[in-house]
């Protein structure tokens, strides 16, 4: 076998924005294993990418409405291949392979003739609630992806009698031991796989890289904040308007010229990027951008398509500013995590902080403007 890559030659890798530390040599080796063995049948993996192109467009939007991380879409690929006629040896049936128990509780008819397991809006909802329980007794989407394959009494035993909390670092059942880091090759190989060129076979790649009819693959609905979140914004955001009118002309005509060439020196010098993903609006969550270009920051030359990993920092709704910042990229060319400290910026006006954007606005493929701190 093979000895697992150094831990430098992986990307950054995060679900629901918990980093996975893939520093450490046993969760690279693991995840690159996974990876590889997922990769290995190509057919598969086109047929689960057609599927995903259609399903999750049903699944992200009760995800967003019950504010869990759009990750956890790919959950039902590993528990069903996002299929509805999944049934499992010990009686978990359809996309989210509930037990009948569990699916009753949830309120979900399971009888012969009518098993709401196998309706996808009716199951998903199910168990988003499920999902939400969960947080709410773990606080960790890690912890809750674990509890959801071995069953929060299991999880909760296993670190009680451990006195360990991270999942990275449990000794769980095999299967749960493996349990998320299927999730996450799924994650890396539907969004991220030109990231793992030379781990990855050739024909996985170019698998992977076919596009799908009518283009579903780029998956242009992916919304990234809550709609909940937004319903409050509207509400009570106010215009991020800089109120001038009360000086001098001279003072006016000074403070025009500095902000003329401020927005200037942003256009000419901003590093531009475009959203990759979003774990969600609360401080701490990671972000993920792509370079539209190449650029130098700190005296480093970042190619284009290179990461940025952008961590949030403030959401303010009383001015209605988003605020976030890069702390570190990812370079394709040279496989190595490097320090980029930028931070995003209004290029209208020259200003740290962003408007708070529409939801509509917020999808895969969102352009931001970002200046070196």
């Amino acid at each position: 076998m093979a000895a697992a890559p150094a831990a430098a030659g992986l990307p950054p890798v995060y679900f629901c924005g918990e980093e996975v530390p893939t520093h450490e040599r046993t969760v690279a080796r693991r995840l690159v294993s996974t990876l590889t063995e997922h990769a290995t049948y190509n057919r598969s993996l086109y047929r689960l990418r057609l599927r995903a192109s259609v399903f999750f467009r049903e699944i992200e939007p009760i995800l967003n409405r019950y504010q869990i991380p759009s990750d956890f879409k790919y959950l039902p690929l590993v528990e069903s291949a996002l299929r509805s006629g999944a049934v499992s040896p010990k009686g978990a049936v359809g996309y989210w392979q509930l037990m009948p128990a569990t699916a009753r509780e949830l309120g979900l008819s399971v009888r012969t003739g009518h098993d709401e397991r196998r309706n996808l809006i009716k199951s998903t909802d199910a168990a988003c609630r499920y999902l939400r329980h969960l947080y709410g007794r773990l606080g960790s989407w890690t912890l809750v992806a674990a509890a959801y394959n071995a069953g929060i009494g299991n999880l909760l035993r296993n670190i009680h009698r451990q006195q360990e909390v991270d999942y990275y670092y449990l000794k769980l059942n095999p299967e749960t031991g493996r349990y998320l880091y299927r999730i996450v090759a799924f994650k890396e190989l539907f969004t991220n796989y030109r990231n793992y060129e030379g781990i990855i076979p050739a024909l996985a790649l170019a698998t992977l890289s076919t596009p799908l009819p009518g283009n579903e693959f780029e998956n242009t609905d992916d919304v990234l904040i809550p709609e909940q979140y937004l319903e409050v914004v509207e509400q009570s955001a106010e215009p991020g308007v800089i109120e001038v009118k009360n000086l001098p002309q001279a003072t006016r005509q000074e403070w025009a010229e500095v902000h003329n060439e401020a927005v200037a020196d942003i256009m000419r010098n901003g590093v531009k990027a475009r959203l990759v993903e979003s774990a969600g609006l609360q401080p701490g969550q990671m972000w993920v951008f792509s370079l539209t270009r190449s650029t130098t920051v700190g005296g480093l030359t970042l190619d284009e398509g290179d990461l940025l990993y952008a961590m949030v920092e403030t959401v303010d709704v009383s001015r209605n500013k988003l605020f976030f910042r890069v702390e570190k990229a990812y370079s394709r060319r040279d496989k190595l995590v490097v320090p980029a400290l930028l931070s995003a910026v209004n290029a209208a006006t020259g200003q740290t902080g962003i408007p708070l954007p529409d939801l509509d606005e917020v999808r895969a493929g969102w352009t931001v403007t970002l200046k070196p701190l």
